[in-house]
């Protein structure tokens, strides 16, 4: 078995899925030089193995005679604080090699009737890990099956099993008010949100790792809770003006508290401004309402609200149209929020830079939505490798990064809060 790609094929020393050479026990992926200008985006028509991003860096010459090799621990070779490369994430895994994974998945999750779905998660974390590199150093994952499956044990224990009483109580107790236990169980869920988003970072981050450092989550749910319960008050008091500052808050939480090793993340993005981005949606939102209406609707339907002219009006064929460009709006909210809040990150003196635009992100999501359609959903793990080639063609770490100098911290996590947050599916990553 692959140690790389999990996969049973293993021919003359080498995978045929992912092409790690069996003998070397670092499988090193081939390098990913740094890029020190942004990129420019990829064609909608890119193979969707690889981003036309990769083909840029196999072009450049790998440097001290490392035939295209990262290390797979942190680079020795200490990089100047005078350093302002611009490092892009690189994704090296294809989609055949993660459809093989999930078709395996698959199989051993129906002949085990679930229980292999633990370790299935795994194997696929561990894929898409070990596949992608930043600075020539990989990524890796050390979580395990038994980890997940005790997690979830207790989750259920805590969770799962309270919440399903509550719901079965009117079924059997027409005596006590249905109003009662649903009311308990949405308490019940408002309060296990929280536990289960700081826990989920926190077990998720402590089995990731950037060559031999680990990453590490170090905030409190008691804090995490206090802007959960003050945001939702706040946003259900004032309509949902708040929002922006609440979505806000707990971005600012979750990535000032992540750490590699003892170097931290921040976050300098203000609700003010994400309330803008919000404000602009909202009013393009309104100027494609009002242009539908004062093109399709005649100021005779809004006196005479005769159900045939209605009728007519939701079945003229501009209409769908409109519908369609109402979606417009909300690519550019998505794709705001993701410059805003990439924008305003950084990693210890180095910040990132996200580029995309709306338009960038409609190409897409279109074209995802027309690859699944066409092939029933069997090219899942393509449009999976395309969102992460899309994700990472458009971010980058500007240096200094000075990997030297980071020290390991890791911090042991407990895999229940991961469990709990499937419950919610408030999970963060593809697996």
């Amino acid at each position: 078995m692959c140690p790389q790609c999990a996969l049973s094929s293993l021919t003359e020393g080498m995978c045929s899925h992912c092409g790690a050479p069996f003998s070397d026990p670092t499988l090193n992926a081939r390098s990913d030089l740094s890029v020190s200008s942004p990129p420019t985006g990829p064609s909608s028509t890119s193979d969707l193995h690889l981003a036309s991003h990769t083909q840029r860096h196999l072009e450049q010459t790998p440097p001290n005679g490392q035939n295209g090799e990262p290390p797979s621990t942190l680079n020795p070779q200490p990089i100047g604080s005078s350093d302002t490369t611009i490092y892009h994430p690189i994704f090296w895994g294809r989609g055949r090699t993660l459809f093989g994974i999930f078709i395996i998945n698959t199989l051993y999750t129906l002949l085990t009737l679930g229980i292999y779905s633990f370790w299935g998660r795994v194997r696929i974390r561990q894929f898409l890990s070990s596949q992608t590199s930043l600075a020539k150093i990989r990524f890796s994952y050390h979580g395990t099956g038994k980890e997940l499956i005790n997690g979830w044990s207790k989750a259920m224990v805590v969770f799962g099993i309270p919440y399903a009483f509550l719901n079965l109580v009117p079924l059997f107790w027409d005596q006590i008010p249905g109003w009662i236990p649903n009311a308990l169980a949405t308490v019940m869920v408002l309060c296990f949100i929280p536990v289960a988003v700081v826990g989920s970072h926190r077990y998720r981050l402590s089995r990731t790792a950037l060559g031999a450092i680990r990453f590490s989550f170090r905030g409190h749910v008691k804090s995490y809770m206090k802007i959960w319960f003050t945001g939702t008050f706040l946003t259900l008091l004032t309509a949902g003006v708040y929002y922006p500052y609440f979505e806000n808050a707990r971005r600012n939480f979750l990535v000032q508290h992540t750490y590699l090793g003892n170097r931290p993340f921040s976050y300098q993005g203000t609700g003010t401004g994400l309330l803008g981005i919000y404000a602009k949606a909202l009013g393009f939102a309104g100027v494609i309402i009002i242009g539908m209406m004062r093109f399709l609707v005649s100021p005779e339907m809004l006196t005479s609200w005769e159900p045939q002219e209605w009728k007519n009006f939701f079945l003229n064929p501009w209409f769908p149209a409109g519908l369609l460009v109402l979606l417009w709006p909300w690519f550019y909210l998505q794709a705001s929020k993701q410059r805003y809040f990439w924008n305003h990150s950084s990693f210890g003196n180095a910040p990132f830079q996200f580029t995309a635009s709306t338009w960038n992100l409609i190409e897409l999501r279109v074209t995802n939505f027309l690859i699944l359609v066409l092939t029933l959903g069997l090219a899942w793990s393509w449009v999976q490798i395309r969102n992460l080639q899309f994700l990472y063609y458009y971010l980058g770490l500007h240096g200094p990064l000075d990997f030297h100098q980071i020290e390991q911290e890791a911090l042991d996590a407990s895999p229940t809060g991961e469990e709990l947050a499937g419950y919610f599916d408030a999970g963060f990553d593809l697996g």
